[in-house]
């Protein structure tokens, strides 16, 4: 009898939620206990990294997240990239010339890892304009893991926010309450100020100021029992909130300039930048504005 699979490789639907798994907190708590162990071990501007400075790292995590969004990556696939990224960077040092290669590389390894279908080394060379070759991105995968100790598993601030928002009542109150903390958690990991940061910090400031924006009023309510449940400091939770809070009006007010400043053609939408958009001559000076999207890390300049 011959044996017929029609299991079909485009259907990307999302496994259903265990309840097993969320219902028993002890799988939150082993969580927390093992976050520690895959913080990145210094912040590594000035000591190991002599080459790299933070707005370089800010540059290369935003085109990250944008390739995890064109391509509909899980959302999993960015957050643990980023730490790979972190924790071979505390321990190897490079050229910025070699930083969006690490990344590269770093987004290969956790889509093997946490989605069904991987990206393609060619695909990811694609979005480098080319800048990275792809016997270079298979030779720096083995460096990678090398250096990582083939540790490729992590605990993200991704993988907080799910067993949180499961057993606090506000999280059925707004359907995008999950949306919008996990767009958070991403920009947390985009920022250079919270690289050893915990991620059960991350995550509880992500949902506390996901709750705020879409209902004010229950906000002290959340901060209270999303600190109790990842064992967080209130003033530390709100210390992040209000970094991502400033960081949220900088980018719409930047955002806003931006479109006001070209306008849409006649009879046109606006076009939208691609992840292959070249940014050159980046200086000092242009660290304090929001960066484009990279496609050639070795023109950055001073």
């Amino acid at each position: 009898m011959d044996l017929l699979c029609v299991e079909r490789l485009s259907d990307c639907r999302l496994a259903e939620r265990d309840p097993v798994i969320f219902e028993d907190m002890r799988v939150l708590q082993n969580i927390l206990n093992l976050e520690t162990l895959f913080i990145p071990s210094c912040n590594y501007f000035g000591t190991v990294q002599k080459d790299i400075q933070p707005f370089m790292r800010k540059v290369v995590t935003t085109w990250m997240l944008e390739v995890c969004e064109e391509q509909r990556c899980e959302n999993q696939v960015f957050p643990l990239a980023v730490n790979f990224v972190d924790r071979f960077l505390c321990c190897c040092p490079i050229s910025r010339r070699q930083l969006q290669l690490v990344g590269s590389v770093c987004l290969l390894l956790a889509s093997k890892i946490r989605q069904c279908h991987a990206l393609s080394v060619d695909l990811l060379c694609v979005y480098t304009d080319h800048s990275v070759r792809p016997e270079d991105m298979r030779n720096w995968e083995l460096l990678v893991l090398s250096k990582l100790k083939w540790t490729v598993t992590a605990v993200t601030g991704f993988d907080i926010v799910d067993h949180v928002l499961h057993r606090v009542p506000f999280s059925t109150s707004h359907p995008l309450t999950r949306q919008h903390a996990l767009t958070l958690v991403d920009l947390c990991y985009i920022e250079p100020e919270f690289i050893q940061s915990r991620p059960s910090l991350l995550a509880a400031a992500s949902i506390c100021a996901a709750v705020r924006g879409l209902n004010p009023a229950c906000g002290s309510t959340v901060l209270t029992s999303v600190c109790a449940l990842t064992r967080t400091e209130p003033k530390a939770v709100e210390r992040i909130m209000r970094h991502i809070e400033v960081v949220l009006a900088t980018e719409m007010a930047s955002q806003q300039q931006q479109q006001a400043s070209l306008g849409p053609l006649p009879g046109k939408l606006p076009s939208s930048t691609t992840p292959t958009t070249k940014v050159s001559n980046v200086t000092d000076a242009d660290e304090s504005r929001q960066p484009e999207t990279p496609t050639d890390v070795q023109d950055v300049h001073f």
